[in-house]
């Protein structure tokens, strides 16, 4: 008998972002994953139980139901960066199917998701992903001298990019670099010279969009703003979605100034869908 993994293989699969998620209704989705394999990374659950608007905590039900009906749940890119630094070979499947039962299980017994238990360290988590980040704008500072990127800088300016233009120029430089000897330097594995080898890994994917974001930064005078760590802890957040992409067929988000660009810039083979409404019929799942 094929495992359901080797299964799940056969499908095309589907990420969707926080915008996405919200700005459908619980209905359409249920309906929706019955026929498509969508997966709703932990990322994407942290976003709904600590959404502070969401009063009467809607997004986590909707979640629970969604998943419920038939959606996947995969691990949020910190996880998975961190478990291919452990484990020094690249990560698997990316639906997690043995979290994905256990859910379904305790739903169908009536228990409802709750907060997840270690909210705080999944927040310490991102605290610390910022600050690993901001030390990275040293490394991208020497690869900037590099490639001089001040003439780019100018030629940009001068051409007046769009979002989209600007993140596939970036997108360009990054590709011309070691992203291996990048990871090397941002100490993420105590055994560097067996980590982040190729293409094959997360984490390439990883540093490749925070590189890319950060020449973003640069770009803009350098710095994100006045409150630097609260805007590269979001950024980090949103950039999730789209470095999941790497190990997915297609992007649901609705985020035009940074997910879609981002996403498109670095995976333009990948497909990026603004709403359900949007997926071909390629996608559909003949799960039976």
């Amino acid at each position: 008998m094929i495992s359901q993994n080797k299964k799940l293989l056969t499908y095309k699969s589907l990420i969707i972002d926080k915008s996405t998620f919200q700005g459908t209704s619980t209905y359409k989705l249920q309906g929706f994953v019955k026929n498509h394999f969508l997966i709703l990374s932990t990322m994407l659950w942290y976003e709904c139980s600590t959404d502070d608007k969401d009063t009467n905590k809607s997004l986590s039900k909707r979640f629970g139901d969604v998943v419920s009906a038939g959606g996947y749940i995969c691990e949020g890119g910190g996880n998975i960066v961190r478990k291919e630094a452990q484990a020094l070979q690249p990560y698997g499947f990316l639906a997690d199917l043995n979290e994905t039962n256990k859910c379904r299980q305790a739903l169908e017994e009536g228990a409802m998701l709750s907060n997840p238990k270690n909210i705080n360290d999944i927040r310490n988590s991102h605290v610390d992903s910022a600050k690993t980040y901001l030390d990275w704008y040293s490394i991208v500072a020497q690869e900037i001298c590099q490639k001089k990127l001040d003439d780019v800088f100018v030629e940009v300016k001068q051409s007046k990019l769009n979002s989209q233009q600007r993140f596939e120029r970036w997108t360009r430089i990054v590709d011309s670099l070691d992203i291996h000897k990048v990871a090397v330097r941002s100490k993420l594995s105590k055994s560097p010279e067996k980590y982040c080898l190729s293409g094959e890994w997360v984490t390439w994917h990883y540093i490749r969009m925070a590189v890319i974001l950060a020449i973003e930064y640069e770009y803009h005078k350098g710095k994100p703003g006045d409150n630097q760590q609260e805007r590269v802890e979001h950024d980090i957040e949103d950039m999730d979605y789209a470095f999941l992409l790497s190990r997915a067929d297609g992007l649901l988000t609705g985020d035009e100034k940074l997910v879609k660009p981002l996403a498109k810039a670095a995976f333009p083979q990948k497909d990026v869908f603004s709403s359900i409404d949007e997926v071909p019929e390629e996608y559909m799942c003949n799960w039976s």
